[in-house]
């Protein structure tokens, strides 16, 4: 089965593709063995042809009956026609909740109290090489592909971070409820303590509705002149209410849409997440011609004052965690600002 350069320029491709999905235990795997593993590497000799046809074969009826964790009575199961052994699985689990069976030949089984603490992140799913795993709450036809030719270069990531900027300014133009969906969709994507998911959000795309919660967050700011003197002062809330009352808003900025992500107010994993989301937001709506800036005038306002939190309506026990600021630029910056020298300490 090896014996022709063809079969082995094939091998050793095969291989490398599986060890950029799935990794080098993957490709390991691939090279030393594996009827799962020889069929995909050779496939396209004579020899392998069969063995391909009958893999394929075997996968049909797996597929069909995809989607079934709720039926599983394991966190999860294992084709094993399809496992060729990588392991990859066991070492993404971030619970190691996933061992192998001692001896030759054995697959990937859950612990033994694998069910009460697995988070359902769905990892073990994403980077088997031969989709051979599912677990109870995915399957492999769930999980969306990746493209490895959309990854950016190290230059083209840093040159798109470093260039994002706070938007201050915004075009007098409603938000496309499609794009604020779109954007809204990627978050879910970010981290999360324990894939808790519990964010939820509240979105203000009414110049009106945007405008009276300025007002409001000006009134809270108002009131703390006796309430909280000391935040008064230090955050300097004087200046936002002199331009208020000079006609000036540099509260919403002429933005015309606001998003707050909310969640128990005791939920411990919120305060990250909440971050991780919403800047995952802040840098996907550069790619849909929008702007963003954080906005925790609002936000501690959202927290403070009954009078705001009756007009946001959110249910008893959620707060805002928080608060972005969204619609078309008005300007466009032409360069990257200064900032301060790294400042690190290697232990």
């Amino acid at each position: 089965m090896m014996n022709d350069d063809k079969t082995v320029e094939n091998l050793v491709s095969r291989r490398e593709a599986l060890i950029s999905i799935g990794g080098i235990a993957a490709g390991a795997a691939l090279v030393s063995g594996g009827v799962a593993g020889n069929a995909l590497a050779a496939e396209g000799t004579g020899e392998a042809k069969e063995a391909v046809k009958q893999l394929k074969t075997t996968r049909a009826p797996m597929e069909k009956k995809m989607n079934t964790s709720y039926r599983l009575d394991k966190i999860i199961k294992v084709d094993e026609s399809l496992c060729i052994g990588c392991d990859a699985c066991i070492r993404c689990c971030p619970g190691g909740l996933i061992t192998k069976e001692i001896g030759e030949n054995k697959f990937p089984i859950p612990t033994a109290d694998s069910w009460e603490f697995c988070i359902d992140c769905g990892h073990c799913v994403a980077i088997c090489p031969t989709e051979a795993v599912q677990q109870r709450a995915m399957g492999p036809e769930d999980c969306g592909p990746i493209d490895p030719q959309l990854v950016p270069t190290w230059e083209e990531a840093r040159q798109f971070l470093v260039t994002k900027r706070s938007i201050r300014g915004y075009v007098n133009k409603p938000v496309e409820k499609e794009k604020v969906l779109k954007l809204l969709d990627v978050a879910r994507y970010a981290a999360n303590g324990g894939n808790r998911q519990l964010l939820r959000w509240l979105v203000i795309n009414d110049p009106a509705k945007v405008h009276q919660v300025a007002k409001l967050t000006i009134d809270w700011m108002k009131s703390t002149e006796e309430t909280n003197p000391a935040l008064y002062h230090e955050a300097k809330l004087e200046i936002f209410i002199n331009h208020w009352e000079a006609g000036r808003d540099q509260i919403a900025r002429g933005a015309p849409c606001i998003i707050q992500a909310w969640a128990g107010k005791d939920e411990r994993t919120a305060p990250p997440a909440a971050a991780n989301a919403i800047s995952h937001i802040q840098l996907a709506a550069t790619a849909l011609g929008l702007g963003t800036s954080w906005t925790e005038g609002i936000g501690y306002a959202s927290r403070a004052y009954p009078p705001l939190l009756e007009v946001l309506g959110m249910p008893e026990g959620q707060i805002p965690f928080a608060t972005f600021l969204l619609g078309y630029p008005t300007e466009f910056y032409r360069s990257i600002p200064k900032r301060k020298p790294l400042d690190v300490i290697w232990v």
